[in-house]
C-alpha cells in the first residue's frame, strides 16, 4: 500500500521528560530527581514532580503550571477491543 499518511505511534510521555524537553530541568537535576524517586520506599514514593520540587530543582508553582500543560496538551487515545466489550460485534471494513 502506498498511504502517502504517516503512521500513528503511541509512545509513553513522563512528566519529568517533559520537563527536561522544555529546558525547564537539566540531565543532571533528571537523573538525581528519577533516582529519587525510584528508590524510595513505596509507603514514602511521591509523584516525579514533588520529587522535583523537594530536591530544589524547581518551585511548586512552575511545576504545576507546567503540569497543566502537560496534560492538556497530551491527546489521550482510548483503544476498545474484543475484550473490552465483550458484547461488541465487529464488522468487517
Amino acid at each position: 500500500m502506498n498511504d502517502p499518511r504517516p503512521l500513528a505511534t503511541l509512545e509513553p510521555v513522563r512528566f519529568g521528560e517533559f520537563l527536561l524537553h522544555r529546558n525547564l530541568i537539566t540531565d543532571d537535576q533528571w537523573l538525581c530527581a528519577l533516582a529519587d524517586h525510584w528508590s524510595a520506599a513505596p509507603a514514602l514514593k511521591v509523584t516525579i514532580g514533588s520529587t522535583i520540587v523537594a530536591n530544589g530543582f524547581l518551585a511548586r508553582d512552575v511545576v504545576e503550571r507546567e503540569a497543566r500543560v502537560f496534560h492538556e496538551d497530551i491527546d489521550i487515545v482510548e483503544v476498545i477491543t474484543e475484550l473490552s466489550l465483550p458484547n461488541l460485534r465487529m464488522h468487517p471494513v
